[in-house]
């Protein structure tokens, strides 16, 4: 876990933990395997820095996009009590909403770089937004509402934190866990 000030976008804390995983990877049941392990990191932070306890937490996943309209984001705000919102490099397949459907709707609503759409599923749910970082409509991340969170504010909040095509935290998480591995190995 990395801990951003939100207005500098330094960052003021790394956390982590090794674990194994016991539960294997299955699309759609991510929180059932990781958010166990996102809790004991809330737990470490709140135990050795709880001064720098989350505003919000963005998930390398996604929240109310998702087949039961909950997936990791909402799960885990859900047990944490912290306002959460995902971020997904992947379009998930859920309410009738396919890859290319996201590519023709950015492709004529939203075709250039930080430009973005609001990604309505087949049941008239708004499921998030996809978001053209880039102006490459295949490198689109998707965003969606977990917990605690309205889409706006987790659109203003993904603009303000993204430098490249993903997000400053999640990219800094994913290095950081990257490294981990690397010297595990």
């Amino acid at each position: 876990m990395v801990i951003f000030n939100y207005e500098t976008l330094n960052i003021v804390a790394k956390i982590s933990v090794n674990c194994n995983m016991k539960i294997p990877y299955i699309a759609s049941y991510l929180a059932f395997r990781e958010a166990p392990v996102f809790m004991k990191l809330i737990d470490i932070q709140k135990e050795h820095c709880p001064h720098l306890t989350p505003q919000v937490i963005l998930m390398d996943g996604n929240g109310v996009w998702h087949p039961r309209r909950a997936g990791i984001a909402s799960h885990f705000g859900v047990l944490s009590g912290i306002p959460c919102f995902g971020v997904s490099k992947n379009v998930l397949y859920a309410d009738g909403i396919t890859r290319e459907k996201i590519e023709e709707l950015l492709t004529e609503k939203a075709p250039g770089e930080n430009q973005y759409v609001e990604v309505i599923g087949d049941s008239g749910n708004v499921l998030g937004l996809a978001y053209n970082v880039t102006g490459f409509v295949k490198n689109a991340v998707y965003i969606s509402v977990g917990h605690k969170i309205t889409l706006t504010t987790a659109c203003n909040i993904f603009k303000s934190v993204t430098k490249y095509r993903i997000c400053e935290p999640i990219r800094q998480a994913d290095l950081l866990s990257r490294d981990m591995v690397t010297k595990i190995s």
